[in-house]
């Protein structure tokens, strides 16, 4: 088994993807602010955003595979907050640095943010433009990235994630917000929910990195379930194990005008790699959120 140098381990995905490569068996180094992680974990200590911290943390952890999740990720300014610029030149940095000291292969999390949303079906073939400053970040990282790897003597894979779901989401996202409201007994206005999403499970996901980095599979990569559903669906999904399904007011809130009806993942490359994709059912994902926020 790999020991894996693993950023963003605090994170919604990244406490999925830590769970699942020590239950693949490997050894899992934490690059995190603080020093300190979950239990299985090795902690270092990094601001991946200070290039000599990052390139000591790197040549100490002395990995040979990487999986890098950190990202700035604050929900009230994420898609527009200059810090994407910052973190565009730190995971160039930490991917450049890693391939120096001996890395072979990483995997990184792009977004399918990076695709033309006047699309409704996305494929890696689909044209990339970016409407947001955090699509484009992701795009320019994932581009040069991609090219630069063969050069750099490593095998790297940028993975296109697209909307994930799972415990512990914070105020200012739909999952957050809608938890947080129905146990607290408040109404919670929501848009018509019509637009079509491909959600998948953070534990979910978790696996799908893990698969993949142990893959050979190189470039851009979509990592997502392949089924899209209106987002209304889930909604009245956590509505009715809540048993608040009254307290949801569907259509109080207007869509944004640049909101796309319907975002699918084609998901081809990706089951073709690994055979195929195996995801739990909408009913037991949420019922697996509310289980977990409880006992927390």
């Amino acid at each position: 088994m790999a020991r894996v140098l693993l950023t963003g381990s605090s994170g919604l995905i990244g406490r999925a993807t830590a769970r699942a490569l020590l239950d693949a068996g490997h050894e899992v180094v934490a690059l995190t602010r603080s020093g300190t992680a979950e239990a299985g974990l090795r902690a270092l200590a990094c601001d991946l955003l200070d290039p000599e911290a990052t390139a000591r943390a790197v040549d100490a952890a002395r990995a040979d595979h990487l999986v890098h999740l950190a990202w700035h990720a604050d929900a009230r300014d994420r898609w527009v907050s200059p810090a994407n610029l910052d973190w565009m030149t730190a995971t160039i940095h930490l991917v450049r640095r890693f391939a120096e000291a001996g890395g072979t292969r990483a995997v990184c999390a792009g977004s399918c943010a990076e695709y033309d949303w006047t699309f409704a079906d996305l494929s890696e073939r689909t044209p990339l433009n970016p409407a947001t400053l955090y699509g484009a970040a992701k795009a320019g990282t994932g581009l040069a990235l991609s090219a630069a790897a063969p050069r750099l003597g490593l095998s790297l894979a940028w993975a296109r994630i697209f909307f994930v779901y799972g415990a512990g989401e914070p105020r200012g996202r739909l999952l957050g917000d809608l938890i947080a409201g129905l146990r607290a007994g408040e109404p919670v206005e929501c848009t018509d929910g019509l637009q079509e999403r491909d959600f998948l499970h953070a534990d979910d996901l978790g696996r799908l990195l893990a698969a993949l980095l142990a893959s050979e599979l190189a470039g851009p990569v979509n990592v997502a379930s392949g089924q899209a559903i209106p987002v209304r669906v889930l909604i009245a999904e956590i509505a009715r194990q809540l048993g608040r399904p009254d307290l949801v007011r569907l259509g109080a809130r207007p869509r944004p005008a640049a909101d796309p009806p319907r975002l699918a993942a084609d998901v081809s490359r990706l089951a073709g790699a690994l055979g195929s994709i195996q995801t739990c059912d909408l009913s037991t994902g949420v019922a697996a959120i509310l289980e977990a926020e409880v006992t927390a």
